[in-house]
């Protein structure tokens, strides 16, 4: 709107100046003359038409217009879309009311004095209702006035509260103290906080690696542990075993008897002996003794 009002202003400009000035050509000679009552018309028309131009402006969508009379608030805000205001006396500034994302980063002291870098991440909005407040206190600057000294001092403040190990275990509990912090302070001057985010927490060098010593021994210590856990189930499995073989042993012990004893021998003589007798008798001395079958030498004789 504000484009075509500006062309129309520079054509009735332009139709006027071609009405004022008549250039005649008398016997070769070029002659101009002027004949402002006859462009006057087109020019009070286009005096209207930037008078209407610089009177007209517009809001965009996801902002509010704060309307100053020579640079004091007036208390009038805007819409988004198109207005009318006082030319030469009245201006229009806007502001945002979108949500903003803002990554910050503070370094403070945890509660046993480490210190620690954090980066969080804020999105806030500017209450739409009170623009003009907003304008009047801060004058469209919030982010370096109030919401980046929230935010450390909401992270100084939280983070002295825990030990270092404690931010990490705890991590929700540290986001939750941050958000409520930074929401309190900043309600005041009619900002809202949509969410915080902790996007990182750097320690120094030096407590990283005591961080990841003290997390080796740990797993070492876990190690042994279960390895000596395991030494001794493993113990307690070959007594167990030892007792249950002893015992079997008892019980065969008790189940022995000399009639029993027999009956092995002549089973054990069934499966080895095919009924021939000996030709050689060892003597316990080493000696040795033909054997001579009786019964055989009985039949030969005859």
């Amino acid at each position: 709107m504000g484009v075509l009002l500006f062309v129309v202003f520079v054509g009735l400009l332009l139709f006027a100046l071609s009405r004022i000035v008549v250039i005649t050509n008398i016997q070769r000679d070029r002659q101009i003359s002027f004949h402002f009552m006859r462009g006057a018309p087109f020019i009070l028309l286009a005096v209207l038409v930037f008078i209407f131009w610089t009177s007209f402006t517009t809001v965009d969508s996801g902002y509010r217009g704060v309307v100053l009379r020579f640079g004091a608030v007036t208390g009038r805000t805007l819409e988004p879309g198109p207005h009318l205001i006082t030319p030469f006396v009245e201006t229009v500034r806007p502001i945002s009311v979108q949500v903003q994302v803002e990554k910050l980063a503070a370094q403070a002291s945890s509660h046993d004095l480490q210190i620690v870098h954090t980066q969080v991440t804020l999105a806030y909005y500017q209450d739409p209702c009170c623009v003009t407040d907003i304008w009047a206190k801060l004058n469209d600057d919030a982010l370096n006035r109030v919401v980046i000294p929230a935010i450390q001092e909401a992270i100084k403040a939280q983070t002295a509260q825990f030990d270092a190990e404690q931010l990490i275990a705890k991590r929700a509990i540290v986001r939750d103290g941050i958000e409520q912090y930074v929401r309190d302070r900043l309600n005041k001057h009619h900002i809202d906080v949509d969410a915080v985010s902790i996007t990182d927490f750097n320690f120094s060098d030096e407590y990283n690696r005591a961080i990841e010593a003290k997390v080796t021994a740990q797993q070492n210590a876990l190690k042994a542990e279960n390895d000596l856990t395991r030494i001794k189930i493993e113990a307690e499995q070959k007594v167990a075993q030892a007792g249950a073989e002893a015992k079997a042993l008892e019980v065969q012990k008790q189940q022995i008897t000399p009639e029993l004893i027999q009956l092995r021998a002549i089973e054990m003589m069934q499966q080895h002996w095919d009924g021939h007798l000996p030709d050689v008798y060892m003597s316990g001395q080493g000696g040795s003794l033909p054997m001579i079958d009786v019964l055989k030498a009985a039949g030969r004789s005859k």
